[in-house]
């Protein structure tokens, strides 16, 4: 302990002695450090499990059914009203919700102030919440399929009621009321799973939480993808044509639910077959959340490219950083020839460098903490999409300074290797 002191304080003194070079070094790894832990950080965020404890349970409904001859192989992600309603009546899932999205105008009706907020609303039926565990701050959920009810979310009552318990309140939507039952907590759900084929998978969650039924009947646009094989003059007549807009996701908490599950939609393609419909290719598929996430590939191939082009970056930091240090050290042969000299092995002197690249790694994390926080507020201000997918937690932390330690480690290895490798009879000539 008493020798790590004293490379410490040598090692300070060096620093000290040459600051302008070790600043030069230190920013030159803390930039690639940076840049690599805010890539981390975004594509950590978008390659997440949402809710790690049931992922494995909740799976996506695709069915292979469609009403009229088409080339096309792929599986539908959207199903129609009729499919819908048979997903909901099986008795199989633990938890079954369908759901599409829509936007609407909402204000406080007692209010004087005029002002109506843009909401996104999702249209959907009470096993959402189960499912989903949409946290409840007040209230719950409503208990009737068309009933003019709605569960608001936090940001919405923060801006219409102001925060607060605002169940029993009335929001006035398209000029009609619609009492409200429940408000959720702040709940943030990084990706947002349902809405992965939207490419919306790092939205906000919703504003408005309605039945399926009442935004059927209220005429509520459809602002998700949506196709028909037929004329649809409204949103409400839907209902019994081959429009196509509705998701669906069920909770299977084993095996045996899976399989009757996926015996349960086969049999419903058959009879729809009998119908005089069409099978696809593919068999009705039922996809967890991960391996959903994957298929709508949540994770933007650019987005790896460029993680390795930041990976590329780091490694050219630590190559420049290396490369001054070797310079110095060439520089200052005489100075190591000259304590080697008076009794310093070589070991010491190598002993003495790693207590240095310690020392430097530790000023280079703090830096680089910094620079990624910093190249991680300028990736949001670019590309708005990733306000909400990202941010450096506790564990980013941790890697960005063990990152750092290890770059400053490896940039000052080789250096150190060459400079006391060198004759002392040559050093001291």
């Amino acid at each position: 302990m008493e020798m790590f002191h004293y490379y410490l304080k040598l090692s300070i003194r060096n620093i000290v002695r040459n600051r302008m070079f070790f600043i030069l070094m230190i920013s030159t790894l803390a930039a690639g450090v940076g840049v690599f832990l805010a890539n981390i950080a975004i594509i950590k965020a978008m390659s997440s499990d949402p809710i790690p404890h049931k992922s494995e349970r909740i799976f996506n409904v695709s069915l292979n059914i469609w009403p009229d001859e088409n080339p096309r192989a792929e599986l539908l992600e959207i199903m129609r009203y009729d499919d819908a309603q048979h997903i909901l009546d099986n008795k199989i899932a633990t938890h079954t919700m369908v759901h599409y999205q829509s936007q609407v105008y909402a204000r406080d009706s007692e209010s004087t102030n005029l002002t109506r907020h843009k909401a996104i609303v999702r249209a959907t039926t009470q096993g959402f919440f189960p499912l989903t565990e949409a946290p409840f701050a007040f209230g719950g959920s409503w208990q009737q399929d068309r009933a003019k009810q709605i569960v608001i979310g936090d940001t919405l009552n923060q801006q219409v009621f102001g925060g607060g318990n605002s169940v029993g309140k009335t929001l006035e939507i398209d000029g009609k009321p619609y009492e409200i039952v429940g408000v959720l907590k702040p709940w943030l759900l990084k990706p947002l799973f349902y809405q992965a084929s939207s490419r919306e998978a790092f939205s906000a969650t919703d504003d408005i939480y309605v039945p399926i039924e009442t935004a059927l009947d209220n005429e509520w646009a459809i602002s998700v993808q949506n196709m028909a094989t037929e004329r649809i003059d409204s949103v409400s007549d839907s209902r019994g044509k081959n429009g196509f807009f509705i998701q669906a996701f069920v909770q299977l908490d084993n095996q045996q639910q899976k399989n009757e599950m996926q015996q349960y939609l086969d049999n419903y393609s058959q009879f729809r077959q009998q119908q005089g419909e069409y099978l696809r290719a593919n068999g009705n598929r039922l996809l967890d959340v991960n391996q959903w996430l994957d298929h709508q590939e949540v994770v933007d191939e650019r987005m790896l490219a460029f993680g390795l082009a930041t990976s590329l970056f780091l490694a050219v930091c630590v190559f420049n950083a290396s490369s001054l240090l070797l310079a110095r050290y060439h520089s200052t042969r005489f100075e190591t020839g000259l304590r080697r000299a008076v009794g310093a092995r070589m070991k010491d002197v190598f002993y003495q460098g790693l207590v240095e690249s310690l020392l430097v790694g530790a000023c280079c994390a703090v830096l680089a903490l910094l620079f990624g926080w910093l190249f991680l507020q300028i990736s949001t201000a670019l590309f708005p999409a990733l306000e909400k997918t990202s941010d450096i937690d506790f564990t980013l932390i941790v890697i960005g300074v063990v990152i750092a330690l290890v770059t400053a480690f490896t940039s000052m290895l080789y250096p150190l290797i060459r400079a006391c490798r060198i004759p002392l009879s040559t050093t001291l000539k």
